[in-house]
């Protein structure tokens, strides 16, 4: 049996088991009819999906890193770790508010094409064969990578937000917590094996192009709000719904995180 299909089938019979559980779940009757379930799929499946692939683009490192030892140190190691780690948690607060800005489609179509961008310069960078100030060159770039990282989860959370009712909230972030896995799966398991198989660029290129894929379909299928993809907005029970007037900007946001003593 391939070892790629070995490794596969305990996340198959995992995701059946999850699926059967999820079917036997109580079912929250908040009106929606069959249209908008079906609609309200074709735009959390792909969201979530490129998601779980950002992971697959951020902890593809450690993949690399493990058979560029030649290279890369295990000091080296955490100091591209760290860079990103940094410009990660910096980076909230700018990309919060501009997702309140512009919403969450647009930056998590921007998150998967700046991060494909990015892991397709690791893997350039590692081709090119040029070792002069990897550590450096690296962690440019994966500092850049983690900074559209991080708008993956302000980006889910304020998409849903207009799609799904307080009440159904619990049982999808289970569901979104199983993309995360799956995305720590694709990194571990198959740019693993996409480490010790082949080029080592492809650990990069691999995730690169499955974002590039999943960015046109957010164009294609992501919408904000149900009113955007032809259905009806529905009061969702949040304590401020109907309040999108009030959309704070950068300025604003950094205002009120200094005033907090930030």
């Amino acid at each position: 049996m391939p070892v790629w299909l070995e490794r596969l089938i305990p996340i198959l019979l995992l995701l059946g088991v999850v699926a059967v559980v999820l079917a036997r779940l109580p079912k929250i009757d908040v009106g929606h009819d069959r249209a908008f379930m079906r609609r309200r799929f074709m735009n959390w499946f792909p969201l979530g999906m490129t998601y779980a692939f950002l992971y697959m683009g951020r902890y593809n490192l450690t993949q690399a890193a493990s058979v560029l030892t030649d290279f890369i140190d295990n000091h080296d190691f955490g100091t591209i770790k760290a860079t990103g780690t940094i410009v990660y948690g910096v980076s909230f607060i700018l990309n919060g508010p501009l997702t309140d800005r512009f919403g969450g489609r647009a930056t998590m179509i921007v998150a998967a094409t700046g991060s494909a961008l990015a892991n397709l310069a690791m893997g350039a960078l590692i081709a090119s064969g040029h070792t002069d100030d990897i550590v450096r060159n690296f962690a440019i770039l994966y500092g850049i990578n983690m900074y559209f990282q991080s708008f993956g989860a302000v980006s889910i959370v304020k998409v849903n937000a207009a799609w799904f009712h307080l009440k159904e909230r619990g049982t999808f972030g289970g569901i979104f917590g199983i993309l995360i896995s799956l995305g720590l799966y694709f990194a571990y398991d198959w740019c693993g094996i996409l480490a010790h198989n082949a080029p080592v660029p492809w650990v990069f290129w691999l995730p690169a192009i499955i974002l590039a894929v999943f960015a046109v379909a957010n164009v294609i299928f992501v919408r904000d709000t149900p009113g955007q993809a032809g259905l009806k907005d529905f009061e969702t029970g949040d304590a401020d719904w109907g309040n999108e007037e009030h959309k704070p900007g950068v300025a604003a946001a950094l205002a009120a995180w200094r005033a907090s003593g930030g």
